[in-house]
């Protein structure tokens, strides 16, 4: 279940003038936003914009000294849903399903997805410092990361001064607008680590109840090796970040994943046996996130990631089969 980045409403109107600085100190900058997730504890409201869906959503977020993350996350319009994780443990209740997804995760935290290392970015991107300005009652800075092109998305961030959280978020087409957006409504930082803040308040209906609880998710496996599949046209400053095989409970055979980023967009590759025919559109989207499914002789290959949908289609189509046997060793 993603989790809901989010904004209030039409922020693209909202009108900031670039200062003049040095691009190294807005990557500074970007590197307190990246770090605030894992450093800093807060809680409140926020809102997540994306096309003409609106979503409003609670958080609690601790941090304890020795490394920990607690959080709890429940949707507060539309079907009821939460999502409760300490470290990478989340577990995720559906009352209208009666159901309990369960899984392991390691992912990047809410509410802003950006790689630990920044260092490459500029040369991809013209990162500044913008005005600075004011959210629910906190000062932040708007630090803008634009492309250099048309095949990733640019980004606005608005960090507040203190702790450098982010306060609202905007993602960027390649036209320059607005298509996914995130802002806390209401925000409380800091304050002691309370358990019982973050525990779920499904969890004793669905022990009653007995829901169904799905722990599938727990038993896929990734191991890194040579998946047998390379992409022979990759779009400019992109590169392989990760490749694997993940083995899925009730599945034959490991999959190959591979997962390519430019340092900032993270694109994924999945590549299964084919074993109907593609029905619907080869081309979705939902949110900032382009799929694409293509057939490869006898696999389909899918391609997903928060990027311009030439930008997944050119990955997509340039995916070869270069080494069957370790692809799907029979």
């Amino acid at each position: 279940m993603k989790f809901w980045l989010a904004a209030a409403a039409m922020i693209a109107a909202l009108d900031v003038c670039a200062q003049d600085s040095a691009p190294d100190e807005a990557l500074e900058w970007l590197k307190k936003i990246a770090d605030s997730a894992r450093t800093v504890s807060y809680s409140g409201t926020f809102v997540y914009q994306h096309g003409r869906k609106v979503e409003t959503s609670s958080v609690v977020h601790y941090v304890n000294q020795a490394g920990g993350v607690f959080e709890r996350l429940e949707t507060l319009d539309g079907p009821p849903r939460e999502v409760v994780r300490a470290n990478d443990h989340v577990t995720a209740y559906i009352p209208d399903a009666k159901a309990v997804l369960v899984e392991r995760r390691s992912t990047r935290h809410l509410p802003v997805m950006l790689p630990e290392n920044l260092s490459d970015l500029k040369q991809l991107y013209n990162v500044t410092k913008l005005a600075t300005g004011r959210m629910g009652g906190f000062d932040c800075l708007w630090i803008s990361v634009m492309p250099k092109d048309t095949l990733r998305y640019g980004r606005k961030f608005c960090a507040e001064l203190g702790s450098a959280l982010p306060l609202r978020a905007q993602v960027f087409n390649e036209r320059k607008e607005v298509i996914e957006s995130f802002g806390f409504s209401q925000l409380s930082l800091g304050g002691k680590f309370n358990r019982d803040q973050v525990a779920s308040r499904y969890e004793g209906r669905a022990r009653a109840q007995k829901w169904r609880v799905d722990r599938s998710a727990l038993d896929v496996v990734e191991q890194a090796t040579d998946t047998g599949w390379i992409a022979t046209n990759l779009p400019v400053g992109f590169r392989k970040s990760m490749e694997v095989k993940r083995t899925i409970v009730g599945r034959p055979l490991a999959l190959p994943h591979l997962v390519y980023s430019d340092g900032l967009a993270a694109i994924s590759v999945f590549v299964e046996p084919k074993l109907r025919e593609l029905s619907g559109r080869p081309l979705t989207r939902q949110g900032a996130v382009h799929i694409y499914k293509r057939v490869y002789g006898e696999y389909i290959v899918t391609v997903l990631g928060e990027a311009p949908a030439a930008t997944i289609m050119q990955i997509a189509n340039s995916m070869e089969l270069r080494n069957a046997a370790s692809a799907f060793p029979k």
